[in-house]
């Protein structure tokens, strides 16, 4: 009677396991992000100043690595390391530049639930601004490290995405440190 009851219960819980097993959805079969969590990257990225920053600074490019933990179906958790360089800005007889060194981190979010196509991105952390001014054969320069975030949409197509973004490099002075940037995006290796 015990040998039967036994029986029993692990019939009972092997068949409710395979039951389980068969009732999930099955995974997308295309797709990188799909078949991984953690995509290593490289992106690159362009720059345009705004406002009383394009004052003292002009247009630049950078090239970034990224990270993009998988959280959900439809959200990662991203890490950019990289830097950007400006080209001088004119300033009466002297010229200036602020190059950056910025650290983020942010989220992703797509609007399909395959993670391709549309998303929105927000961004956050350190910008390690490097300031350069001359007028003639007097030059300075400053290292300052400034809290900044940004906001902007992207659309990806397997391991290629492209994105824009609105930035400060700088939240405490808001407006006078704000970046409008557009970048492509391949993730290259994957865990």
């Amino acid at each position: 009677m015990r040998n039967t009851f036994g029986i029993a219960v692990c019939a009972l819980l092997l068949s409710s396991a395979a039951f389980a097993e068969r009732s999930r959805p099955a995974a997308p079969a295309h797709g990188f992000l799909q078949d991984h969590n953690l995509t290593i990257g490289v992106d690159t990225e362009a720059s345009i100043p705004l406002g009383n920053y394009s004052d003292v600074n002009s247009v630049g490019a950078g090239a970034f690595v990224n990270a993009e933990l998988a959280l959900l179906d439809t959200v990662s958790a991203t890490m950019r390391l990289g830097f950007e360089a400006h080209v001088d800005r004119a300033i009466g007889t002297g010229s200036s530049h602020v190059n950056a060194l910025p650290i983020l981190v942010g989220g992703k979010a797509w609007l399909g639930n395959e993670r391709q196509g549309m998303f929105g991105l927000v961004e956050m952390g350190l910008f390690d601004l490097m300031s350069s001014i001359s007028t003639g054969a007097v030059s300075a320069s400053s290292n300052d490290l400034k809290f900044g975030m940004g906001a902007g949409i992207g659309y990806q197509q397997n391991r290629w995405n492209m994105r824009v973004a609105l930035y400060t490099q700088d939240v405490g002075n808001f407006g006078s440190a704000m970046l409008i940037t557009g970048g492509i995006g391949y993730s290259f290796g994957a865990l």
